[in-house]
């Protein structure tokens, strides 16, 4: 008597490996950004899980380099990260006069004398905005702590988060300017090149650790984290498609190594 499978009952397993991704093809930022990734996925469902404790420490390490070279790479734009610092703390001063200035002629007595007030000071200070940086630091500090001596008034206003807005969006020019003067004295001995090997060579050791376990173990334990690490390298694959002008075809989902 000859046996006839019931093709219905029939199960196929298609066993998922983590795809390729052709690494020196990524952009700095590409690149530093796709291992980031790579550490959030891992702290997802645990290197430990993963098995892969030590390949994961020596990945972050390697990142963490690669991220302070990356920051040096960029140098060369902190002009126009300045600027746009110091424009967005423009904004809210200039906003505030025209708020307070608004305020003037209010219909309670009470919020119009606590305008005054606040304009005088706003009078006082009225050209912060179009001074130069090394002198504006200064004069908004003063002027941020004229406002805050005159909180009463600020308050009857309702004009505290103005305040908020003003001083934060200064200390963050201020903090950019600190770290620009301070990166050449953290300037780490590799340049970006020779940082992304290295970076690369421990997320190889990843990829070729947790595949080899899904070749004997199954892939079970990884599907999670291997179904969002390949949908991520899908999308990396796809911009560097593009750039290179041509449709990308699917990768095949095979264990090997990443380039």
């Amino acid at each position: 008597m000859c046996f006839k499978p019931n093709l219905l009952t029939l199960k196929f397993t298609i066993t998922m490996f983590i795809k390729k991704i052709h690494l020196v093809e990524l952009q700095n930022e590409e690149h530093t950004g796709f291992h980031a990734y790579i550490d959030e996925y891992i702290a997802e469902s645990g290197a430990a899980v993963l098995k892969v404790e030590m390949q994961s420490d020596d990945h972050k390490l390697k990142l963490a380099i690669e991220k302070s070279v990356l920051d040096l790479v960029q140098k060369n734009t902190y002009t126009k990260r300045v600027d746009a610092a110091d424009e967005a703390r423009d904004k809210p001063i200039r906003g505030f006069f025209k708020v307070v200035k608004g305020m003037l002629h209010h219909f309670n007595p009470a919020i119009a004398q606590a305008a005054y007030n606040i304009d005088v000071i706003n009078e006082k200070f009225s050209g912060v905005t179009y001074l130069a940086n090394e002198k504006q630091t200064p004069a908004e500090e003063s002027y941020i702590a004229a406002l805050k001596a005159a909180m009463a008034d600020i308050t009857t206003l309702g004009l505290t988060d103005w305040l908020t807005e003003i001083e934060a969006t200064e200390q963050a020019f201020v903090e950019l300017v600190k770290s620009r003067n301070n990166e050449d004295d953290g300037k780490p001995a590799i340049n970006m090149k020779a940082a992304r090997v290295e970076t690369d060579n421990s997320y190889n050791a990843i990829v070729d650790r947790i595949n080899a376990f899904i070749t004997i173990e199954g892939d079970a334990v990884y599907t999670t984290f291997v179904t969002k690490l390949n949908n991520r390298i899908d999308q990396y694959n796809i911009a560097i498609a593009q750039r290179k002008g041509h449709t990308k075809k699917g990768d095949s989902a095979a264990p090997t190594t990443n380039e």
